[in-house]
C-alpha cells in the first residue's frame, strides 16, 4: 500500500480525470487532497534547495515566500470552495482519495463548520495551516478544534509557520497526548522532537525540495519508520512522489519499515488498522 500523504486539489490534480492518472503513473494507492489554488492547472516548479543547504529549518525560510504570495493572491478565501470540491470527489472515490478537510482557527465560527461538514462527508483528516491563515497555535479556537478532533478521534495535519510557532505547539501537545498530529514538511522537527511528550506526532516528508536527505536519516535514528509519512505537495515541485519513494527505498532500513513510512503509517492513523 502506497499513499501520497500530501497533496493539492491543483495542477496535475486539479480534477479526477488528473487525480487518477497520477496515481495510476505513479502506482500509487491513495492520496490524501486538501485545497490548492483555485481554477489553477499549473504545476509549480521548484529548486532543489535541500540538495545545496543541509539544513533542516529550509522550511521556515519557505514559509515567508509562502506566506507572502497568499497574501498578495488571496488564495485563502477559496478555501471552503475547495474542500467541497474535494469532499464530491472523496465521495465519487473513496477508495482512491482521502479528504483532508482544511479548517480556518481565525473564524469563529470554525468548528460549528467543521461538524456541519463532517456530519455530511465524514472526512478523515483535519488541515491548519499557518501560512495561509496567519493564527496562533495557543489561541482559543485552536484547542476547540483539536478537542473536536480528539472527541471523534480524527488526526490533525498542521502546517507550522516559525520556530516561535514550533515551540508553542509543543507546549500545545504535551496537554493533549491521544491527538494524532501530522507535521507538515517535518518543519520544527529538531525544536518538536526535543519538547514533546506526545508520540502521536508524525511528520510529512513532503517535499523533497525543503528536507534535505540527511534529516530523513537523522529522523530514523531518533523517531524511527514508525511516525514518518510519505508525502509529495504535489504540485508544487517536479517528481516530487518519485524522488521521495526513491528515497524511502535507499534509507538503510529493511523492507516493513519502509512499507510503514510508504503507507502502513497512515493507514494506522486513518482506518485505524
Amino acid at each position: 500500500m502506497i499513499i501520497d500523504g500530501h497533496a493539492h486539489a491543483c495542477g496535475e490534480l486539479y480534477n479526477i480525470n488528473g487525480i487518477l492518472t497520477y496515481l495510476s503513473n505513479n502506482q500509487i494507492d491513495k492520496v490524501v487532497l486538501c485545497p490548492g489554488e483555485p481554477n489553477s492547472t499549473k504545476n509549480r516548479k521548484v529548486p532543489m534547495v535541500s540538495e545545496i543547504i543541509n539544513n533542516a529549518n529550509i522550511g521556515y525560510g519557505f514559509n515567508k515566500v509562502i506566506q507572502l504570495v497568499t497574501t498578495i493572491s488571496g488564495v485563502a478565501k477559496y478555501i471552503d470552495s475547495q474542500n467541497e470540491i474535494i469532499a464530491c470527489m472523496a465521495n465519487d472515490y473513496p477508495d482512491k482519495i482521502i479528504q483532508a478537510y482544511w479548517v480556518n482557527p481565525l473564524e469563529e465560527n470554525c468548528v460549528q463548520k467543521l461538524e456541519n461538514s463532517y456530519l455530511i462527508h465524514n472526512f478523515n483528516i483535519i488541515k491548519l495551516h499557518q501560512c495561509w491563515n496567519n493564527f496562533d497555535v495557543l489561541q482559543n479556537t485552536v484547542e476547540n478544534i483539536i478537542q473536536w478532533s480528539l472527541d471523534r478521534n480524527i488526526p490533525i495535519f498542521i502546517h507550522l509557520l516559525s520556530k516561535e510557532q514550533c515551540i508553542k505547539f509543543t507546549k500545545l501537545t504535551n496537554k493533549y497526548p491521544n491527538v494524532i498530529f501530522i507535521i507538515g514538511h517535518m518543519i520544527g522537527f529538531n525544536e518538536i522532537v526535543e519538547n514533546c511528550k506526545n508520540e502521536n506526532i508524525y511528520f510529512d516528508i513532503s517535499a523533497p525540495f525543503l528536507i534535505p536527505f540527511k534529516t530523513l536519516e537523522k529522523a530514523i535514528k531518533i523517531i524511527g519508520s514508525n511516525r514518518l509519512i510519505l508525502g509529495s505537495d504535489t504540485p508544487y515541485g517536479k517528481n516530487n512522489i518519485q524522488i521521495n519513494i526513491n528515497r524511502i527505498r535507499n534509507l538503510k532500513i529493511d523492507v516493513d519499515q519502509q512499507e510503514n513510512i510508504l503507507g502502513n503509517n497512515l493507514m494506522k492513523i486513518i482506518y485505524k488498522i
